[in-house]
Order: structure tokens, then sequence, then C-alpha cells
């Protein structure tokens, strides 16, 4: 599910079955970032990477993935929740540097496990409009309402 608040945040909620699911998460993420440096995507989707791969390869049930866009102020939260999931090593995100800043954890609960990241985006360039495709629109996943 995606859906755009009037706030200005995109929120994109995916449930993880399988690894083609996980393929559309990608796509969906980079649809969000589209105006963030390539070398910050690229850490974003090893963090998602190497926190669901494992969790879907081993059958330890389904993964569900929250990302939250905001643009005032600029940022990405990422939420995730399994039975049981593999506490990813440091994300690359935390060496970016710059203006922004980022961190992450792991939260234990009765029926399993979340992993959340915050990090805050570089201000885009003034008149840099989205593109007038988004991948969003083209990741759906089989079914809309099971998911």
């Amino acid at each position: 599910m995606t859906v755009q608040r009037a706030c200005g945040e995109q929120i994109v909620w995916r449930r993880l079955d399988t690894l083609s699911d996980l393929a559309r998460l990608r796509n969906a993420l980079c649809g969000l970032l589209f105006d963030v440096p390539p070398d910050l995507v690229v850490s974003v989707l090893l963090f998602l990477d190497e926190l669901c791969v494992e969790a879907l390869d081993d059958d330890r049930g389904p993964v569900t993935v929250c990302l939250v866009r905001a643009t005032d102020p600029h940022y990405l939260r990422i939420d995730a929740r399994a039975g049981k999931l593999v506490p990813p090593s440091r994300p690359g995100f935390m060496d970016a540097g710059g203006n922004g800043s980022a961190g992450w954890g792991v939260d234990f609960e009765n029926d399993g496990m979340g992993v959340w990241a915050y990090l805050t985006l570089p201000v885009p360039e003034p008149g840099r409009s989205a593109p007038p495709w988004s991948r969003l629109a083209f990741c759906l996943p089989r079914n809309p309402t099971l998911n």
C-alpha cells in the first residue's frame, strides 16, 4: 500500500512473503528516494536486503516493512517487523556525514522483533520536481488488498 498524506509524507507499507516482494519494495524505495544521492540510496537498499533476505530464505514468517518519506523536515523512517530478524551490521548511511543525522535500533517484543532506522535526507536542489512517472505506480502487489 502506498499513501500520500496532505502533510507531504509518503508512506509505503509492504508485507514480504517472498524475494519477489522484496524486489517490489526495492523499487518503491527507489521511487521514494529519486532525489537523493545514489550512494545513500544504495546504503539504504543494502540495509533492507541484509535485514529481510535471511528471514525470507529461512521461512521465519512474513516481514512487514513501513517506509515513511517526509519533506519538512526531509527524512526517511524505516520500520521492519517479523517473528525473528537478523539484526544488520552498522548501516552505511550512519557514516554519511554532512548536516544529516541517522540512527537505528532493534526492538524485542512478545511476538517477535523489529528493526527501525531514521535518517535525515539532504535537502533536494531547488526546482527539482518529481519525475512524471513513478515506480510506485508500477510495483503494486499481486493483490493490493492483501498487502
